[in-house]
């Protein structure tokens, strides 16, 4: 099985991010994000930030600060995948009265031995919210920006699961 077998076949099982609120304060969330190794630190960033943004525009607030931010690591390999030996092997003997001489080769192929990874880039943000006439929020980035022109339809899934 090649790497990106292994690959495909993880992300079928686990996704490759998702991403949870937790409300801390009317104007105050925490989102917490996990995507597959495959995305890397900057997809789980990614990710957590359009979240955000999300959450933001569901929420009734235009804009947004992140007073926070925390990331961990968690991949790791877990294993390997087993090692094929393939042995091919010819000879020929040819012999004169009571003297034989043999000539021959052999060759062995070898396959497998990937590393199997597993685990989660973890992104954690702490985001205060604005309304867009709210002067705390000058600095603050627009959520709809955030998303692009497509906002709309964005937030209408409420989900982003790919980084």
């Amino acid at each position: 099985m090649n790497k990106t077998a292994i690959v495909a076949a993880s992300l079928i099982f686990i996704g490759c991010a998702r991403s949870a609120t937790l409300p801390v304060a009317a104007d105050t969330i925490i989102i917490t994000t996990n995507a597959a190794p495959i995305c890397g630190s900057a997809g789980a960033q990614s990710v957590a930030l359009r979240h955000a943004a999300i959450e933001t525009i569901n929420r009734g607030f235009d804009r947004f600060i992140i007073l926070d931010g925390r990331y961990q690591n968690n991949v790791r390999v877990i294993g390997y995948t087993p090692v094929h030996a393939h042995t091919v092997s010819s000879a020929t003997a040819v012999g004169h009265g009571n003297v034989v001489t043999a000539h021959g080769q052999s060759t062995t192929y070898f396959s497998g031995g990937s590393p199997i990874i597993a685990g989660s880039h973890d992104q954690g943000l702490l985001v205060k919210m604005f309304r867009d006439d709210d002067p705390a929020g000058a600095n603050a980035i627009s959520a709809r920006q955030q998303l692009g022109p497509k906002w709309q339809e964005i937030v209408k899934e409420n989900a982003i699961t790919t980084c």
